[in-house]
């Protein structure tokens, strides 16, 4: 098997890959989802349908369609559907509010969405045509697509309080597509367990599908229940994955053997710890493990660290991959010394067009490469790199105040406006606090009549799950410093206020676990009736919470069990009327052990050819 185009297809598109790989073998599993296979055959015909209606609805090239559907099967038909007429996927994700989902369509001038009947009438709230998967009825034929059209529009967090429009082409795709090539084979089953509406999952979408591979589509419950993960991986071969770190750690808890891919690892969207590596290293040696790292603007990921045996003390961002020129500026705009911290500037084919509808913005972010031939531009990240003797990039901080949450990109400045929009909000600021990789949001308010629970319930309407602050304090006035700047160090330690009825912890188990979750959510204390979520969970911290749960109880607990009781005294009182086995003895790893035949499919899976 061969890949087509590779290393001459920059005037082609997505779509047309995937178009070639059917071609060749139009009966082989193109993707596995929670509702089912399709077949590469299947994929093409399902999405042509629905790029048959799009067209019918005016849809052409370089108009964005929201893609508003579920983790399955389903939304990669949708997905290829809409690159099949010509348009440009904007992937919306259910769990956000709709005033967001709104919001982004809106910005995006959107031209319709496509989305499954379960989410038909929300979907139709935003007042555009909806097709609905299944649904399709006939239409006219789609048009060609030419490499320079969009294929996708991503939002990031924008510094101005707005979030920004990324837009990106078929051609700058496949320009980091030959860069992945290089790291990979075709025929590659992969695992998307990543939301789709940022672009760190696309890898593993057309990882497989533009190389005849297999795409294992995780539905969100299974990407973020450790055990239904390791059971999945368990039943199918998996060869190659790309995720945030914290994600990995997350699943793992206590035991990452069960949820490793078979030959590649990749993860990208937060510095990636050598005690995280060391952890695949001692369950995997022969895994190959890469850091990957690329700003939205940049499509993906342009530099690549594949993790040598000897794990270092610091993992290096990496290399540029083929095609990327990469400059580290001092502060005059001028390269800097090897060594040297400097800002990343990077130039070449895999640039994005711009943000979408602001010329303005895309010509500050992307200016004319003077290092560059006529017409060469850059994109200076804001993230301060040095170079090392090896040749790698390595991180040493930002230029300003934008930091990733849970591998999401945030510009905190975004977060304190939503926050100023709250009628009885004077002021607001908002700073990251906690570790890398368990890094969270923490907002500090002005105002008469308000509470910081009333402020974070504002903003969760309003915000996505990783954007919410896990605290928000209410002062008096914000510190200042002499010259009448705001005191960022004389802001309190965040604390969530306690519910207007706070009820201390009663039983014993109650007791065990509010300390599980003060432990978990860096508080002082929790009350037996605080809800998990309002209180500054987050499904990356519920998942921390299982584990920690199910190693200080010595029994099985879901995440199905955990969703469904998020306060104390439910969780209490499930776990002492459930029936739940004790943890079968597993050498303390914290989860319960695969069936007999679970771990005989799973050895079949690493030797045999089951996809």
């Amino acid at each position: 098997m061969t890949i087509p185009f590779m290393g001459a297809i920059q005037e082609t598109t997505l779509h047309e890959l995937i178009a070639a790989q059917t071609r060749v073998a139009p009966s082989r599993i193109a993707v596995t989802g929670p509702d089912g296979d399709l077949t590469y055959g299947d994929l093409e015909s399902r999405a042509e349908r629905v790029a048959d209606r799009l067209a019918a609805l005016g849809v052409g090239v370089d108009r964005p369609v929201g893609l508003l559907v579920p983790r399955s099967a389903a939304m990669i038909v949708g997905m290829l559907g809409i690159l099949r007429a010509g348009g440009a996927y904007l992937p919306l994700d259910p769990d956000h509010p709709d005033t967001r989902v709104h919001a982004l369509l809106s910005a995006a001038g959107a031209a319709a969405v496509v989305t499954v009947p379960e989410l038909a009438e929300r979907a139709g709230t935003a007042g555009l045509p909806v097709v609905v998967l299944g649904e399709e009825g006939p239409g006219e034929k789609c048009r060609p697509t030419p490499g320079s059209a969009l294929c996708y529009v991503l939002f990031t967090s924008g510094s101005t309080g707005a979030p920004k429009a990324v837009a990106v082409e078929h051609r700058q795709y496949i320009h980091y597509l030959n860069g992945l090539y290089e790291r990979i084979e075709p025929g590659w089953s992969w695992a998307l367990v990543s939301t789709f509406s940022a672009d760190l999952g696309s890898t593993n979408v057309f990882g497989a599908l533009t190389t005849g591979g297999r795409l294992h589509v995780l539905s969100r419950e299974q990407a973020i229940d450790s055990e239904a993960f390791a059971n999945y991986f368990a039943l199918h071969r998996i060869d190659a994955m790309k995720l945030v770190p914290s994600h990995l750690a997350a699943l793992a808890g206590e035991d990452v053997a069960g949820v490793l891919p078979r030959r590649l690892l990749i993860c990208a969207g937060e510095p990636l710890t050598p005690n995280l590596v060391r952890r695949v290293r001692a369950a995997r040696p022969d895994l190959a493990v890469e850091n990957h790292y690329g700003p939205t603007e940049t499509t993906v990921s342009m530099l690549a660290h594949r993790v040598p045996q000897e794990v270092p003390a610091t993992i290096p961002l990496g290399r540029p991959f083929a095609g990327v020129r990469v400059h580290v500026l001092g502060p005059d705009k001028e390269p800097v010394e090897d060594g040297v911290t400097g800002e990343l500037h990077i130039t070449g084919g895999n640039l994005a067009r711009g943000y979408l509808n602001a010329p303005a913005a895309t010509a500050v972010a992307f200016p004319p490469c003077p290092a560059g031939p006529s017409g060469a531009r850059m994109y200076a990240t804001g993230d301060l790199v040095r170079r090392l003797p090896s040749g790698d990039l390595e991180f040493a901080g930002r230029v300003d105040d934008q930091v990733k949450v849970m591998g999401y990109r945030v510009e905190p400045s975004e977060v304190a406006a939503v926050l100023a929009r709250h009628p009885s909000v004077g002021q607001a600021i908002v700073v990251p606090y906690g570790a890398a990789g368990e890094l969270r949001l923490a907002g500090y308010v002005t105002g008469s009549g308000v509470t910081g629970a009333d402020v974070r319930a504002f903003a969760a309407d309003l915000l996505p799950e990783h954007m919410v602050p896990s605290a928000v304090v209410v002062l008096d006035a914000l510190p200042l410093t002499s010259n009448g700047k705001i005191d960022r160090a004389a802001l309190p330690a965040p604390v969530v206020e306690p519910t207007e009825h706070h009820v201390a912890p009663q039983t014993g188990l109650e007791e065990q676990v509010a300390a599980v979750w003060a432990s978990t959510l860096k508080l002082a204390h929790v009350g037996v009736h605080d809800n998990f979520f309002d209180i500054g969970g987050t499904s990356l911290l519920l998942m921390r919470l299982r584990v920690r749960l199910i190693k200080l109880l010595d029994r099985e607990i879901s995440m199905v069990t955990l969703f469904r009781n998020p306060t104390v005294r439910l969780l209490a009182r499930h776990l002492e009327t459930a029936e739940a086995p004790a943890l079968e003895a597993d050498n303390g790893r914290g989860r319960s052990r695969l069936t007999t035949a679970a771990r005989a499919r799973r050895r079949a899976a690493m030797s045999g050819d089951e996809r």
